[in-house]
């Protein structure tokens, strides 16, 4: 009878210590998932993010509250030596675009031009999008209004490519049509437009849809594009991708919650983008094959992952994470061909 009760007493201790131990992870935060792939930090000053590769070797990213500027400008660095060197001197906000190889020139956007046109009665009312919409995804994107801008990765030769008054972001060049493709914010909704460089024509809206797209990503071999598109009250969003004439896009990711921040590997034939799907804590990453049959996640780790970028040799895959407690950027080694067989 005494060893029954010592016995039981033995396994209310075990599960009352497992429960804790439970409880600790699950609400306390002490205990996390380790990513599923090694990362490293690889920015310190200010905060950082949006990074995107020019080269093997080479990266431009926003970065914002360092001890010289508050105000978010671009930074190109060096990933072997570490060396950064500031590309822009503006005032507002800025995202960046795209990098024209053949031309060494970026596109990005910025609301500098915006709050110097606009009048100091009206500033109160450049945020545009509804403030109802509560959703995760809109701590990392601004919706001020912005125009377009294109200069030398060095930040010299600086053209302005839009002219209007709301949001003109994510722009990407098409050299085959010498075309600007780019979101706008007209009319309560957040559609993709085209603009000729060499012909001074009005920009044109690509296609009609009741949702809202926005970054919009050039494949490698220039021969289709991908985006995300949210739900037209902004409380979910996926992935697609079309061919260059955006006649019968097609779903990658059919998954609930927010899909969004697609970029190409450099091979085209997957496609790794951020996702907080219902049930889940945080936004990780994860890769796709185009026809949405093959999916893995990347990473699996306490706070955000989104904007992530893969340099053109297909070997290093940065993005920005917040698991520090701050935007900062993150290198890990790609880890290898998307596989389902």
């Amino acid at each position: 009878m005494g060893q029954r009760i010592i016995s039981r007493l033995i396994v209310l201790l075990l599960v009352f210590f497992h429960s804790e131990a439970f409880a600790q992870k699950a609400h306390f935060g002490k205990v996390f998932d380790k990513n599923l792939y090694p990362s490293t930090k690889i920015t310190k000053a200010g905060k950082n993010r949006q990074p995107l590769f020019v080269s093997n070797s080479g990266f431009i990213f926003v970065s914002k509250d360092r001890k010289d500027h508050s105000d978010p400008q671009l930074y190109f660095r060096d990933l072997n030596t570490g060396k950064e060197k500031r590309i822009t001197h503006q005032v507002g906000e800025i995202n960046a675009g795209s990098y024209l190889e053949n031309r060494g020139e970026i596109l990005y956007s910025s609301s500098t031009d915006e709050e110097k046109e606009t009048p100091f009665i009206l500033k109160k009312y450049l945020s545009r999008f509804p403030a109802s919409v509560k959703n995760d995804a809109f701590f990392q994107l601004d919706f001020r209004p912005q125009e377009i801008y294109k200069s030398q990765i060095d930040g010299s030769e600086i053209e302005r490519l839009t002219e209007f008054s709301g949001f003109d972001a994510f722009p990407v060049y098409l050299a085959k049509k010498d075309r600007l493709y780019f979101s706008r914010w007209e009319d309560n909704q957040v559609n993709l437009f085209a603009k000729s460089l060499k012909r001074n024509l009005a920009p044109w809206k690509v296609m009609k849809t009741k949702g809202h797209d926005l970054g919009l990503q050039l494949s490698p071999q220039s021969d289709k594009f991908a985006w995300y598109r949210f739900s037209p009250d902004f409380k979910s969003s996926q992935v697609l991708i079309s061919a260059l004439d955006f006649k019968n896009p097609t779903y990658v990711t059919l998954d609930s919650g927010v899909n969004w921040s697609p970029t190409w590997h450099p091979n085209g034939r997957s496609i790794i983008y951020s996702a907080k799907n219902d049930g889940s804590r945080d936004f990780n990453l994860f890769e796709v094959s185009p026809d949405g049959e093959c999916k893995r996640q990347i990473t699996s780790d306490r706070g955000d992952e989104f904007f992530p970028t893969i340099s053109p040799d297909g070997k290093t895959l940065l993005y920005t994470s917040t698991r520090s407690g701050q935007e900062e950027i993150y290198k890990m080694t790609y880890p290898g061909p998307l596989s389902c067989q």
